[in-house]
């Protein structure tokens, strides 16, 4: 690849990654399937499950569920993107993120309020639809939480 060619691919990965937040957010599960992960995609979020969910309905099974009424806000950083040939790249991404869920309806953890702080790991597989996510790992360096004691 020439130099232009890589820049423009760590571009479209970075859109990647937006699309990741803003359908994240808004609960689009239909733009993540098309637009964001691989078909086989990983997801490995180890303080709440220490094996990963495989393929992209399997994450779209547990993420919907997990974001259940909550509302969210997230935030990626300062990627640091690397390609490693026409097809494939890895990153990590500072990231920060505030959930809310209702007082009276608290996440599927417990909690009803999480302000999390850390780095999203990453690789990319370049498909006929564009560069997707085909590995994801989030690492929180801090969390904030508040848990409801429920009766």
């Amino acid at each position: 690849m020439t130099d232009l060619e890589k820049l423009l691919a760590i571009e479209d990965i970075k859109r990647v990654k937006a699309r990741y937040f803003y359908c994240l957010d808004h609960k689009d599960w239909a733009g993540w399937k098309r637009d964001v992960f691989a078909p086989d995609a990983q997801l490995l979020v180890p303080e709440f499950r220490p094996e990963p969910y495989t393929g992209i309905d399997a994450i779209i099974q547990w993420v919907s569920q997990a974001a259940g009424q909550q509302v969210s806000v997230h935030h990626g950083h300062m990627p640091d993107i690397e390609i490693l040939s026409e097809s494939t790249a890895k990153a990590i991404w500072a990231m920060e993120d505030i959930l809310r869920y209702p007082m009276d309806r608290p996440g599927i953890y417990g909690y009803t309020y999480l302000h999390g702080y850390g780095h999203y790991h990453e690789t990319y597989v370049r498909t006929p639809g564009g560069w997707r996510i085909k590995t994801t790992r989030l690492e929180r360096l801090y969390v904030e939480q508040q848990q409801v004691q429920l009766r």
